[in-house]
C-alpha cells in the first residue's frame, strides 16, 4: 500500500496551479481513482481552468467543465470535473466514485427531500414565479462533509431529483469546510429546467456571495 499520488497527478496539479495564476481556487473531481494519466490530460485540465478563470476575471460565473482523459493502465478513460472559484490559488483533488457513492447518494436524496414537504414546497412557490433557492444544512448527514462545495454544486445540478415540478429553482448544500473547520462551505446546484432569466438571477446572486454554482 502507498500514500503517494497516482502517476502524473502532481504534474496535473502543477499545470492547474499555473493556469489559475494564483488568483482562484481549483477543484478536480475524478469519477474513479486515476491510476496513471497521459500527459495530455494536464493540457485539457489547464485549458478548462484558463477558460473559467477568464470568465471569473470578467465578472461572469465559472461553469464547471467535465473532461475525459485516458488512463491506459486501467484500459479506460477517466472523467475529471474541473471547477474554478474565487480563492487564493489552492488546488485540490478527490475521487467521487467508489465506496462513498452510497452514503453520498443518500445525502443527495435527503437534501432534495427537504424541499418536498407540503409546507416547504409551498414556500418554494410563494413568490409569484420568482426563483427561490433552498438552503439545506447537511453537516451531520452521513458522508456529506467529504465533498467540497464545488463538487456538490456540479452533482446537484446534474441530479435526477431536479424534476420539472421540483418546487425550488436551486438547492444550496451547506456543511463544515474540510480545510477550515470553523467555516461553513456551500455548493449551489441550479435546476436544469430554469428559464434563462431565472438562471441568470441565481448565478448573479451566487457570484456576489462567492458561492460555487453549477
Amino acid at each position: 500500500m502507498t500514500a503517494r499520488a497516482p502517476r502524473n497527478i502532481n504534474e496535473l496539479v502543477e499545470r492547474v496551479e499555473a493556469a489559475g495564476g494564483g488568483r482562484f481556487d481549483v477543484d478536480l473531481a475524478f469519477d474513479r481513482y486515476p491510476s496513471r494519466l497521459q500527459p495530455g490530460g494536464a493540457d485539457k485540465a489547464a485549458a478548462a481552468v484558463r477558460t473559467q478563470a477568464d470568465a471569473l476575471g470578467a465578472g461572469s460565473p465559472a461553469v464547471a467543465e467535465v473532461i475525459r482523459v485516458e488512463d491506459p493502465k486501467n484500459a479506460g478513460p477517466v472523467e475529471i470535473t474541473v471547477q474554478v472559484c474565487p480563492g487564493n490559488g489552492a488546488v485540490g483533488w478527490e475521487v467521487t466514485a467508489g465506496i462513498l457513492d452510497g452514503p453520498l447518494g443518500a445525502a443527495e436524496y435527503a437534501a432534495f427531500d427537504a424541499g418536498r414537504g407540503a409546507q416547504k414546497a409551498a414556500q418554494g412557490r410563494s413568490l409569484d414565479g420568482a426563483p427561490v433557492l433552498l438552503a439545506v444544512d447537511v453537516s451531520r448527514y452521513g458522508a456529506a462533509w467529504m465533498r467540497p462545495g464545488t463538487v456538490w454544486a456540479a452533482r446537484l445540478a446534474a441530479c435526477e431529483y431536479f424534476t420539472p415540478d421540483y418546487p425550488f429553482a436551486g438547492l444550496a448544500v451547506m456543511r463544515q469546510s474540510l480545510e477550515q473547520p470553523g467555516l461553513i462551505d456551500i455548493g449551489v446546484g441550479l435546476s436544469p429546467h430554469l428559464s434563462a432569466a431565472d438562471r441568470q438571477v441565481l448565478e448573479d446572486l451566487c457570484t456576489t456571495l462567492g458561492w460555487p454554482c453549477a
